[in-house]
């Protein structure tokens, strides 16, 4: 299998203009970029976004699949939608590489081929890909899961102008340390929390954020 080095992952939370600010529907735009060296172990790479939970799960199986997300169909949005999940660039070596976007009834993938140099290379390549999704304002939660070994993982959330009061990290990292944690202080406008791990990461490994949103601690309080 392949082994993904200098993990480096930036997830940016904002709220989706295109619903409701509150309530049902109401969302957020996650746009997740992943950059790692690796000496690629196939020749292409995959995208997929369900909205069955059994194909998810099946998915999260299959070893030719890069990433797999379940979008719970909410209002007129399915996984098949744009607007659910997007691929928006992959790299290699800093070189775009064309996407393919592949859409059926319950979902879509997107295909990215790696090129013949980075499929024949006896070298590691660094690959960069940046994806946008909808995560739903009150579930609370998004989870990044590492399907394959990852050495010296570092991941940034930041979440300006959400209305989130505060982030909880939850680490399923699996390794021979403990990851670190560090907030933002109150003190600057950037709202983020970083965790990092020196060393293996181990497969099925993963970290999940957390929030708490500042409408919901107000409604508590009367």
């Amino acid at each position: 299998s392949e082994r993904h080095l200098d993990m480096d992952v930036t997830v940016t939370l904002a709220p989706w203009e295109d619903g409701p600010t509150a309530g049902a529907g109401s969302m957020y735009v996650a746009t997740v970029r992943r950059d790692y060296r690796v000496l690629p172990g196939t020749p292409a790479m995959r995208f997929t976004c369900v909205s069955d939970i059994a194909e998810y799960h099946e998915q999260l199986l299959d070893p030719t699949s890069t990433e797999t997300w379940y979008f719970e169909p909410v209002a007129d949005l399915t996984a098949a939608s744009p607007q659910a999940f997007e691929l928006l660039q992959l790299t290699v070596d800093g070189e775009p590489r064309p996407i393919r976007r592949a859409r059926r009834q319950a979902g879509q993938v997107f295909s990215v081929s790696l090129g013949p140099d980075a499929a024949t290379s006896q070298h590691a390549v660094r690959i960069s890909y940046t994806y946008r999704v909808l995560v739903q304002r009150h579930g609370h939660l998004l989870y990044l899961d590492f399907g394959v070994p990852c050495k010296d993982v570092r991941v940034n959330f930041t979440y300006d102008d959400c209305g989130i009061q505060h982030v909880n990290v939850l680490d399923f990292f699996t390794g021979a340390h403990d990851a670190q944690v560090l907030r933002s202080p109150r003190s600057i406008p950037t709202a983020s929390v970083s965790v990092s791990l020196d060393g293996w990461v181990f497969p099925k490994s993963g970290v999940a954020f957390a929030w708490v949103l500042e409408d919901e601690l107000t409604t508590a309080t009367h």
